[in-house]
């Protein structure tokens, strides 16, 4: 679990997660990056996946130790404050630890450059996010033998792909996907 953002006072926050078994990126669009912003986070995912789901797909949330996830016993905890995951944190200085979640970033950045008022590129909600998402989930990935982490999902852990393309996040056809800014202009 991470945090993507361009204007540290302005936002939008962009709250990641990856299911590292399937590769696929989810996230979850804030206005504002707080504790209770992030342990909000875990729970819309929760609410997506479901109790169950989450409870499989969700064992751990590794994550750094910037200020927005201080709330590790609140993220922890599910409804009645039975245990629903476990909250660690990388070594100071070593975000590389999350390595394979920062490789998702740097897809992600195709769309969101580093720099840029996300706002003005067409970011403004999770729809707008969703759509980003469901392009990235969608490239091809040479590991996987040309397929893409979606498609990955569908295959071999399809609840989860079902409970995603029920968010909005959906298979974009390869020749069709797009990781460029222009993406999310209307």
């Amino acid at each position: 679990m991470d945090t993507v953002y361009n204007d540290e006072t302005g936002g939008p926050f962009i709250q990641t997660f990856k299911f590292v078994n399937a590769g696929v990126l989810f996230a979850v669009y804030h206005q504002s990056k707080t504790a209770q912003t992030m342990k909000d986070g875990v729970d819309l995912l929760e609410s997506v996946l479901g109790t169950e789901l989450f409870r499989k797909y969700v064992h751990v949330l590794l994550t750094d130790r910037g200020a927005e996830f201080t709330a590790a016993d609140a993220m922890e905890a599910g409804d009645g404050g039975t245990r629903r995951t476990r909250v660690f944190y990388c070594d100071p200085m070593q975000s590389g630890q999350k390595g394979s979640l920062e490789n998702k970033h740097i897809e992600l950045r195709y769309i969101l450059p580093k720099g840029t008022d996300l706002k003005a590129l067409g970011l403004t909600g999770q729809d707008a996010l969703n759509l980003a998402l469901s392009h990235v989930n969608s490239s091809p990935v040479e590991k996987l033998g040309g397929k893409s982490p979606l498609d990955l999902a569908d295959f071999m852990f399809h609840d989860l792909y079902e409970r995603l393309e029920a968010f909005g996040i959906h298979k974009i056809e390869k020749d069709k996907v797009i990781l460029k800014p222009y993406l999310l202009k209307k």
